[in-house]
């Protein structure tokens, strides 16, 4: 008589998760890492590698008009606002006071030197400084207060002399030295067709009489004669001379880099519609004198360039690429046998060029760029060579790559972790946490409509196409988890998971979420397979505080630790499972500690 063997229970098994990386939306989610997620939103990682839901943002205050540009002030007691037309200084305590009303209706972006910050909005070259008193902020055009050059020296009345200091694009005035012989009152500058300004001249530093000035043929006449100079320039004459396009050449320029060798000495504009390729380099520590000799022009016009990345004791210039030319330049520092800096050029190799001037930052000492196909880091200084220029964003390339208007993308670094802002979406880069393959792990937000992206005083500004101007919250502040008064949906995904065997199906006993602890929070958990999305558990994790108490979700839960949870629910017969977990209730923050999956294996699939 042959006996009946009753079968043997399953062993149950677990599969635990308790590191997390970021989202990766380029592998199938069957062979995504366990760490990584396929599908993530408003969820960032904390400093011990759990993934907590992002702070809300608040609106700060309200402008008629589109927000383009959010610059910090050069004393960081405040900042400046670009809405609309107009450019507003904003105080501390949210006071307003207007600088100008004719800025340009587009994007802006700035820069700082010697206390000064140096506005380019594609129109009027600005500078942002303290008014004469000291007191007070004010804009003004650069071609007010350029630098005067002085262009010819030690000239004998007659005219010639050297030439000492390039015209500066951005003003008409020059000066002309002279030697006086001690009869002649007649001195030709160095330019015909002089401008109907007025022409004033010093001897020894002190003033005299212009009698006549012969414009046409740039022969100013003195109402008396200089005394010798006995070889020594006692004369100087100070006159203008415009030359057309010279000024639009500066106040075209949309972007700069700050570059000097070891250290930011001279500012290189560019981004001049008119010409495309072409970048101009300022005088020493002076952003107000642009020579009319100083500039330089990277292949042709048919790739523009888009932006500049500071590498070591290099400045990495990268263009829009295409038209078969190289998409970056190396420019490196040099000082000639007369003492004058030069600043030669290395052509790179063909690759991903950029497309967007605001996305240009460093992370952690990665210089990074948005090109069409994700974000590029600068790897070392052989641009010549491959793969010195790589992308850092492959796991997001298939969410980024459908985003439209990415030249209108901006970005920003803020306490080690690249923003990049985007139709209402931001991809955040993690510069503290690293994916299996050297890149920065990445993130994935929702409900952000920044359009410009700002680090003021420490904490994380943005401003809007409707005029908003708003901050991110710290977690510590009240109602910090409302992007003003909406609720923020965040959750996590697991991969699609086989549990070990890719040919049994399982039975899923029981999923334990471990929850960061908070006053109010809760989770939701929802199983994934085959069949769709199920609804497992919707639970309260509260902790007991006066500060939150509500009597329809009262706890006795006190103790501030890791809280744990079974969700009790089995899902049988599935090959593949997946978990979904988040929180997207009203002013709830969560944070996730770990995740297991408790499971037994059945019988093969059929």
């Amino acid at each position: 008589m042959r006996s009946y063997e009753f079968p043997y229970p399953e062993t149950e098994q677990q599969t635990v998760v308790s590191r997390f990386g970021g989202i990766d939306c380029r592998t199938h989610p069957t062979k995504v890492s366990l760490s990584r997620s396929p599908d993530m939103q408003n969820m960032i990682c904390d400093q011990n590698d759990f993934l907590v839901k992002r702070t809300g943002w608040r609106t700060q205050a309200q402008f008629n008009a589109p927000i383009y540009g959010l610059f910090a002030m050069p004393d960081g007691v405040g900042c400046a606002v670009h809405a609309g037309a107009k450019l507003y200084f904003r105080a501390p305590d949210g006071t307003q006071t207007a600088l100008c009303s004719d800025m340009n209706e587009a994007f802006s972006q700035s820069f700082t030197m010697k206390g000064v910050l140096y506005l380019m909005d594609g129109k009027t070259y600005r500078a942002v400084r303290k008014s004469s008193k000291n007191t007070a902020w004010e804009a003004v055009s650069v071609s007010v207060t350029a630098y005067v050059p002085t262009t010819t020296i030690s000239a004998a009345p007659t005219g010639g002399g050297t030439s000492y200091e390039a015209v500066n694009l951005l003003t008409p005035k020059r000066i002309n030295t002279f030697i006086g012989d001690g009869t002649a009152t007649q001195f030709k500058v160095d330019a015909t067709d002089l401008d109907e300004t007025a022409v004033t001249a010093e001897v020894n530093g002190s003033a005299v009489t212009v009698s006549a000035v012969n414009r046409s043929t740039g022969l100013v006449t003195l109402s008396a004669a200089p005394a010798n100079g006995n070889g020594l320039a006692n004369v100087s004459i100070s006159f203008a001379k415009t030359v057309s396009g010279h000024a639009d050449k500066i106040n075209k320029c949309r972007f700069a880099g700050l570059y000097g060798g070891k250290n930011d000495t001279r500012v290189f504009l560019s981004g001049n519609p008119d010409e495309p390729d072409c970048d101009w380099q300022s005088g020493l520590y002076d952003p107000t004198y642009f020579p009319d000799t100083g500039y330089t022009r990277m292949g042709t016009d048919a790739s523009a360039i888009v932006g500049y990345l500071k590498q070591y004791e290099s400045q990495v210039v990268v263009k829009s690429g295409g038209a078969q030319e190289a998409t970056s330049y190396l420019r490196t520092y040099m000082m000639a046998d007369d003492g004058s800096a030069l600043y030669p050029l290395k052509q790179g190799a063909q690759g991903e060029g950029a497309i967007s001037s605001r996305c240009f930052a460093v992370l952690n000492d990665l210089p990074l760029y948005l090109s069409a196909r994700g974000v590029q880091g600068v790897y070392g200084t052989a641009v010549a060579e491959q793969r010195t220029i790589r992308s850092v964003s492959d796991a997001i390339v298939p969410k980024l790559s459908q985003e439209t208007d990415l030249q209108s993308a901006c970005a920003v670094v803020f306490e080690g972790k690249y923003y990049l802002a985007v139709n209402g979406h931001i991809y955040v880069a993690d510069g503290s946490l690293t994916e299996e393959n050297g890149d920065p792990a990445w993130f994935f937000w929702v409900n952000v409509p920044a359009q410009c992206l700002a680090v003021l005083n420490g904490q994380l500004w943005f401003g809007t196409a409707d005029g908003r101007l708003c901050r991110f919250a710290k977690s510590e502040e009240e109602h910090a988890y409302l992007d003003d008064t909406a609720a923020i949906a965040a959750y996590w995904r697991t991969p699609t998971l086989p549990l070990s065997d890719w040919s049994r199906l399982k039975t899923v006993r029981d999923v334990i979420p471990t929850l960061m602890p908070h006053s109010r929070s809760g989770a939701t958990v929802q199983y994934e397979n085959e069949n769709g999305v199920q609804l497992a558990l919707s639970r309260n994790m509260d902790l007991f505080s006066f500060r939150t108490l509500d009597f329809s979700r009262f706890s006795f839960r006190c103790i501030p630790g890791a809280v744990t949870y079974r969700t009790r629910w089995k899902q049988h017969r599935s090959p593949l499972f997946a978990v979904r977990i988040g929180n997207d209730r009203p002013d709830e923050p969560f944070g996730l500690l770990a995740l297991t999956i408790r499971w037994t294996q059945g019988q093969t699939v059929i």
